[in-house]
């Protein structure tokens, strides 16, 4: 499933790349970028280097909620899905910070009319970054929703103890 599997997006965000540059093998024009000027393709590089990395914090604090919430769902949840979100979160923090990296890249090395294979690189995290986010949305989501059950339900009543005493026995 989806939620399991978080690699997903890295090669979901590979076929649509493969996708696009097989269809763009029989057309004139390669990388979404080809046609944007090298002075507008960095403003891009630099935005898409801040997004990812504020999309990160938002991913830090979504972490800071689930680490701290203590309800009896939110333990339920992490004892029976613990390792995968605990895949999911260091996956979206990680896709992050390599988009924020292949973007400052790009604005390093991209200095010519014809974009290469940078475009790609790019196009490429940029699509993975779109998954990531709607992973993180998913989750924060998911988290708030526990953390509004255990809040919102009833304190339950102390169990009652019972002395133990013998079947049949009078008490003393």
């Amino acid at each position: 499933m989806w939620s399991e599997r978080p690699a997903i997006d890295w090669w979901l965000s590979l076929i649509a790349i493969f996708i696009h540059l097989s269809s763009t093998r029989f057309a004139t024009s390669s990388s979404i970028f080809q046609s944007i000027p090298a002075d507008r393709r960095s403003d891009i590089y630099m935005t898409s280097a801040s997004i990812s990395a504020l999309i990160g914090g938002f991913g830090t604090a979504a972490i800071s909620q689930y680490a701290t919430a203590n309800g009896r769902r939110m333990l339920e949840m992490r004892r029976r899905f613990g390792t995968s979100l605990r895949k999911n979160w260091s996956g979206i923090l990680i896709a992050m910070l390599a988009i924020s990296g292949g973007c400052l890249l790009a604005l390093m090395e991209d200095n010519s009319k014809k974009i290469g294979v940078i475009g790609w690189l790019v196009e490429g995290l940029l699509i993975l970054g779109a998954l990531r986010a709607l992973r993180l949305v998913w989750l924060f989501s998911m988290l708030i929703d526990m953390a509004d059950a255990d809040v919102t339900e009833p304190q339950r009543s102390p169990a009652i103890s019972v002395p133990n005493r013998a079947p049949n026995l009078p008490p003393q």
